[in-house]
């Protein structure tokens, strides 16, 4: 009997242990194609809301879906999505085990996530604004985002069946706004700001904000349903409802508020000027109170094609690019950074599916030039001076945004002339939240002419000049320490040491105290948007002024280069430019090279760029001329 048991003790205890090394099939891939929204009418009001509505809708649930791990992947612009898909399901390659589902209806998507989905949350376009609280309470309380629309033909009508019934309105139950501007905001003792607009995110604040239950690291700044008035303006990718499932992954907090002290916004023109910049003031040092010792992301750009600026119908007196600096002033006062998806390229999907890409600790540079690799070429000579000839450096940027990262990585790599000139990609590190595959793929296929610096500002982009105390609100401290830490770590996983382009926009210069601070993260150099044209820092960190942003042609950038270099040898020139291809970069360098005055013009990487800067400066005066 013993001896009975123990076997039939053993055998269970091997068929358990069999059954536990069994690998498990892995996860399918759920994929849904939402490119046929790209057909519909924008100019027809009912097709643009049908667009707005179900994209709001899918992404909503993407990012509730695909918070803990990379579950549902949306196809809505062809390019980029098909070559990441693709990419990423190569063998070897991080998805390439994964079964993949394919899901042919909206309804069907609906049935298949039903299980994790709380509610929905209804909101009224009649305040737009409410679309940015819907996608914040979708975040935090699991909720689809949809707007409210009995009509008959309505995305809300047709599928109001499979959605879950418990609802979250934001409007009176009598279809009247909720928000009106007047007497106290609602469920709250908080006096309205006589704008319903900003009393929509006042009360999203109260309830959700000063409560702890968003995000401390994670803000987004996107679009409402004012887009709505006018969706034919750029096409459905810029209406950046794409842009929502990550920061809906992330419970972040939603906003779309003006930055001029002195103007009402073309979306609430019966508000007293000033209050929308109140009210971003009031969710911006919130949230810094919540985290004072880190960097605050915040996704979205300024919608300047709609609001806030004087460009068409958008209503402002200011042109965009001093919309985008005063914005970057005001952020940047409360320790927050852009992730700037900016216009034309502001659309991204998938980032909630992305985020989970498995990175890597480290990430060198494939070459950095040495002082015998200078001599060698002839740029320095055997007694350590520079060469007198014409140094010319391309910034090749901007690559501040995830989206236009996501967008054209894939087109810079597959370009016929990548790896035949020495390129100064300027992607900013900190994009590695939204699209980390992106910044991967670059520096796994990085050819040896592929150079790698930070882009604008660093880590993020913000203007470093108001990271100094006193700030805009004097309450809130000093943000150079915090920086330092942010830009350190990144800089050390991307092995980078030069910042490519420093932005003051509308705020003070960084100073000295600025310089000793970048001095920490970025030895080997610093481009400015305004300094001396070139300088060494504490005899140790070079430094220079941007020269120019060069576009258009090859044949008409050209004879520009020359004209900038001058006749002063050795001079030292650094160029930006903007999406340019590396085709675009060797035609113009040719060009340029083989004109009369091209002779000693010599185009170099960014490392070898400052290097010369810094052996220049460190020569006695008299042996500089």
């Amino acid at each position: 009997m013993l001896e009975t048991a123990a076997v039939t003790l053993l055998a269970c205890l091997l068929t358990t242990s069999s059954s536990a090394q069994s690998p498990q099939p892995p996860a399918p891939i759920y994929y849904f194609d939402l490119t046929s929204l790209h057909t519909l009418n924008l100019r027809n009001p009912m097709d643009a809301r049908r667009a707005w509505d179900t994209l709001h809708l899918v992404a909503s649930l993407q990012g509730i879906v695909n918070r803990s791990s990379p579950t549902l992947f949306i196809r809505f612009m062809p390019h980029p999505d098909d070559f990441w898909f693709d990419h990423l399901r190569e063998p070897n390659n991080w998805l390439a085990a994964r079964p993949v589902t394919r899901i042919d209806s909206l309804e069907s998507l609906l049935r298949t996530f039903a299980p994790k989905l709380k509610g929905i949350v209804l909101y009224d376009e009649k305040v737009p604004a409410t679309s940015n609280l819907a996608s914040t309470i979708a975040g935090i309380e699991d909720r689809l985002a949809l707007r409210y629309d009995p009509a008959p033909n309505s995305l809300y009508t047709q599928i109001l069946p499979l959605l879950p019934k418990n609802t979250l309105r934001l409007f009176n139950p009598d279809g009247s706004p909720m928000f009106t501007g007047t007497g106290l905001i609602p469920d709250t003792n908080i006096p309205s700001t006589a704008s319903s607009k900003c009393d929509a995110y006042l009360w999203l604040k109260s309830r959700y904000m000063d409560t702890h239950r968003c995000s401390p690291d994670y803000v987004a700044y996107y679009i409402d349903a004012f887009w709505l008035t006018d969706p034919a303006i750029s096409g459905l990718s810029n209406s950046t409802l794409s842009n929502h499932d990550f920061f809906i992954s992330q419970r972040a907090f939603f906003f779309d508020l003006g930055m001029w002290p002195d103007e009402s916004p073309v979306d609430d023109r019966a508000q007293k000027p000033g209050t929308d910049l109140a009210t971003l003031k009031q969710l911006l040092r919130a949230l810094h109170d919540r985290s004072p010792n880190q960097i605050l992301n915040i996704g979205g750009f300024v919608p300047w094609a709609w609001k806030y600026t004087n460009h068409g119908r958008a209503g402002g007196r200011r042109e965009g690019v001093p919309s985008e600096w005063e914005y970057s002033r005001i952020i940047s006062a409360y320790n927050g950074i852009m992730d700037a998806d900016a216009l034309g390229y502001s659309g991204l999907a998938n980032a909630s599916f992305y985020q989970h890409f498995p990175i890597k600790s480290h990430y060198p540079q494939k070459t950095k030039p040495t002082l015998t690799d200078l001599k060698a070429k002839g740029y320095v000579t055997a007694d350590n001076k520079v060469a007198f000839l014409a140094f010319v450096l391309f910034y090749m940027g901007d690559y501040d945004s995830s989206a236009w990262l996501n967008f054209h990585v894939p087109k810079l790599w597959q370009d016929p002339a990548h790896g035949q000139i020495p390129c100064a990609f300027a992607f900013n590190p900190n994009l590695d939240r939204r699209v980390p595959h992106a910044l991967h793929y670059a520096r796994t296929h990085a050819a040896p002419t592929d150079f790698f610096i930070a882009g604008d500002n660093g880590a993020g982009y913000l203007n470093p000049g108001m990271l100094t105390a006193p700030r805009l609100d004097p309450a809130v401290p000093d943000g150079w320490p915090a920086w330092v830490a942010h830009n350190s770590a990144y800089y050390k996983r991307y092995d980078l040491t030069i910042t490519g382009f420093i932005i003051d926009g509308f705020a003070p210069g960084m100073a000295t105290l600025g310089f000793d601070h970048y001095m920490k993260f970025s030895p080997d150099g610093c481009l400015f948007q305004h300094s001396n044209p070139t300088g060494l820092h504490r005899n140790t960190m070079p430094y220079a002024k941007m020269a120019w942003d060069l576009d258009g042609p090859s044949k008409t950038a050209a004879p520009k280069i020359i004209e900038l270099i001058g006749s002063k040898r050795p001079s030292f020139t650094p160029i930006r430019t903007i999406l340019k291809t590396p085709t675009w970069h060797k035609q113009t360098m040719d060009l340029a090279a083989q004109s009369p005055q091209g002779k000693d013009l010599r185009f170099v990487d960014p490392y070898t760029f400052f290097m010369l800067v810094k052996l220049h400066h460190q020569q006695p005066k008299e042996d500089r001329k």
